[in-house]
């Protein structure tokens, strides 16, 4: 599968056409053959964004997982905020996508803790009920642990690892041939994840989006400097000739 806009609306037409309802971790049980859509946002919401608009465009809703420990973004800024939102407004749902790594902890009363104390946090930025999970790069301490969470779906929990099929996109490499695999109807419950990053209009491969994405960063810097910095074009024109 390609790693592009036209070839992702493809997966989720065929998903449609072999009969698969998209559902959430809350409502999966009302569906026969179902599957759920999910998203970490590890690096940008600008591609989460459009990841989620391509979705409404045809009639399908999921969840997004939100990390509070990036160095990416900031949830409480007002752009960042705007994007949220604007993704909750498209029907989706937001998650916590949880780095355990952030954390000395060394049980599963320890990791409950911080799971709900950031869900609190991702809650008062958005306004919104968080209702589920995910882990960023899960140990194999939590893979191996059938983990649940008071009143917080976790998406790495058995019952959505073992009782689904369970499809990822990780590093821009699908170990298995998803489009295979749904063609196949060989399984009525799907759980896929995949990264909005890694998605564009043309195929390009992993340097040249990661080129992209460091060069755009430049240009994001500039600009929220200029906002702050009376001058700033003078400033820098001062500094070239020093230099």
């Amino acid at each position: 599968m390609d790693f592009t806009y036209e070839a992702y609306v493809e997966l989720i037409k065929l998903l449609k056409d072999k009969g698969y309802d998209f559902c959430s971790y809350l409502n999966y049980d009302k569906y026969k053959k179902t599957v759920i859509f999910r998203h970490d946002i590890d690096n940008s919401l600008e591609k989460a964004l459009e990841i989620a608009k391509i979705e409404h465009e045809n009639n399908i809703t999921s969840t997004f997982f939100v990390l509070l420990s990036t160095n990416f973004y900031n949830v409480f800024s007002k752009e960042s905020n705007d994007i949220l939102k604007e993704i909750i407004a498209l029907g989706h749902e937001i998650g916590l996508h949880f780095d355990e790594k952030r954390y000395e902890i060394s049980s599963i009363k320890e990791l409950e803790y911080w799971v709900v104390k950031e869900s609190k946090v991702l809650e008062e930025a958005l306004g919104e009920k968080v209702k589920s999970v995910s882990m960023h790069r899960p140990s194999k301490w939590i893979l191996e642990n059938d983990i649940y969470f008071e009143g917080i779906i976790n998406s790495y929990s058995k019952k959505f690892l073992s009782d689904f099929k369970y499809l990822s996109d990780s590093r821009m490499h699908w170990r298995e041939d998803v489009i295979a695999i749904v063609d196949s109807e060989v399984y009525d419950r799907l759980h896929i994840l995949t990264h909005a990053f890694w998605y564009a209009d043309n195929n390009e491969n992993m340097e040249e989006k990661l080129k992209k994405f460091i060069g755009d960063a430049r240009k994001e810097r500039y600009y929220y400097l200029k906002d702050n910095i009376r001058d700033i074009e003078e400033i820098i024109s001062e500094f070239n000739k020093k230099d």
